[in-house]
């Protein structure tokens, strides 16, 4: 998900991150819910009970809380309306910015208000949402998954992650399902089919077609989103992993600094001199800008970007571009980043979320979702259906990219470790831009300026090892 530039910032807490501790980040910004109560309650065991108090059966009304995206329009205008109609549950929906409902979301969930019954979250909220029972275990309320969803958009919802790194506190319990993937939204290649007879198979691939054909500035082989943060990392993320590097290793060492980091590192600075000027202050709108007027060859971005690319008010490459999942290196690595949904534990209609949640991830609404406007649907039938497919030519990309993608590492700390690393790759951009050559160098460099840091800092929190 691209979510704004820093946001989903916070402060660490400091001390070692426990199952405590991150069940205290929780609390932030909760007025009262420091007492040991609350934290008997939350911390004393590995799996957390289902909250149902002023709970009814499926009926009445529902609220959903989200934060603003435009990819959430289907699901807000046609499919609650269309679930009022079957079912009869009334639905309240409302929307913020996205740090405003992250905030709004926990407290409401801490406090037990009932104001909401769904939160829509982005998945990197679901390590201390779910640690700290601000949502549901959907286990142990008996929610039916669809078998049909894709695997590595369900995991997303997991806590205790089913792979990868995990906390030192969580590391024998057993992953349950806290929130449902609803849109999955994952990285692409986005590529001009003017200037490339198939979809590059390689990174290696893509630098030989902008070497042969891109003349900036009427024609630039990449563009990329290189503000520190978030955005670089991005940027960063689908090579890193193609390249066999980690962003975190299973002892939470960070994995990016060796060989396969700072190769994939000098590949994206070797796309330079096809690079707009000014690529390292670009974020989303800058870097996809130069696509849809038909000067650049291609890209990465998410999947918000399909609709944009054959939107004539917006873009003059109308049919030219076309999707696959990112390139290879040693293997294909896009990087994913999901709406999900989690049931409130203060909900005050958990059945009727339930059902909310289970009719929209069936495989015939999820059909109806990409039949719609070619979104991003979760479940594999939908993603190849036929009809669907023909007049939305992105959706098997999309399959193909979830299928295999990497997840970000699953703990509360790691927008923090994105900004670390963000902050690096932007600085080694800016002197690669600068210096024209010794792209190897600065990589090294900068990188193990970037692993150091986030080894200090997590060194710090304790609890991970």
């Amino acid at each position: 998900m691209t979510k704004p530039n820093d946001a989903f910032r916070r402060d660490s807490l400091g001390g070692r991150l426990t199952r405590r501790k991150v069940i205290e980040r929780g609390a932030i910004g909760a007025a009262g819910l420091f007492g040991a109560g609350f934290l008997a309650a939350c911390g004393g065991s590995s799996k957390s009970s289902a909250v149902t108090s002023g709970s009814k059966s499926a009926g009445g009304s529902i609220t959903i809380g989200s934060f603003q995206d435009n990819a959430m329009a289907p699901f807000r205008d046609t499919f609650i309306k269309r679930f009022e109609k079957e079912t009869g549950i009334k639905v309240k929906y409302n929307e913020t910015s996205y740090d405003a409902w992250y905030q709004n979301a926990k407290n409401d969930g801490l406090n037990k208000t009932g104001a909401y019954d769904i939160y829509v979250m982005d998945d990197n909220w679901v390590p201390e949402f779910a640690a700290s029972n601000i949502i549901q275990n959907l286990d142990e309320i008996g929610f039916k998954v669809n078998p049909d969803i894709l695997p590595k958009g369900l995991e997303q919802g997991y806590w205790p992650p089913k792979s990868g790194p995990r906390l030192k506190d969580f590391a024998n319990d057993d992953p349950a399902l806290y929130a449902i993937v609803i849109i999955d939204d994952v990285e692409l290649l986005y590529y001009h089919a003017d200037y490339f007879d198939e979809a590059p198979k390689t990174w290696d691939d893509v630098y030989s077609a902008m070497k042969s054909k891109a003349k900036p500035p009427k024609l630039y082989g990449w563009s990329a989103r290189g503000v520190k943060g978030n955005p670089i990392v991005m940027t960063y993320l689908p090579l890193l992993n193609s390249y066999g590097g980690e962003f975190v290793r299973e002892d939470w060492s960070p994995g990016f600094a060796g060989p396969e980091g700072v190769g994939a590192l000098e590949r994206l600075m070797s796309f330079i001199p096809y690079m707009p000027a000014g690529v390292a202050e670009f974020d989303t709108d800058q870097e996809t800008q130069v696509l849809l007027q038909g000067k650049c060859m291609a890209l990465t971005e998410y999947t918000g970007l399909v609709h944009r690319v054959d939107d004539r008010k917006s873009s003059q490459v109308v049919g030219k571009i076309k999707m696959a999942a990112t390139p290879t290196q040693e293997k294909s690595g896009p990087a994913i980043g999901t709406f999900v949904c989690g049931i409130a534990s203060g909900a005050q209609n958990p059945e009727g979320a339930k059902r909310f949640l289970e009719w929209f991830t069936s495989s015939e609404i999820q059909r109806d979702f990409a039949r719609g406007d070619g979104s991003a649907a979760v479940t594999k039938s939908a993603l190849t259906d036929p009809q669907a497919v023909k007049d939305f030519r992105w959706l098997p990309a999309i399959a193909d990219a979830v299928n295999n993608s990497v997840p970000k590492p699953k703990t509360p700390d790691e927008p923090k470790f994105e900004d670390i690393l963000g902050t690096h790759l932007n600085q080694a951009l800016v002197e690669a831009i600068q210096k024209k050559s010794g792209y190897t160098a600065i990589a090294k460099s900068h990188l193990t300026k970037a692993a150091n840091e986030i080894a200090q800092f997590i060194k710090q929190q304790g609890g991970y090892v």
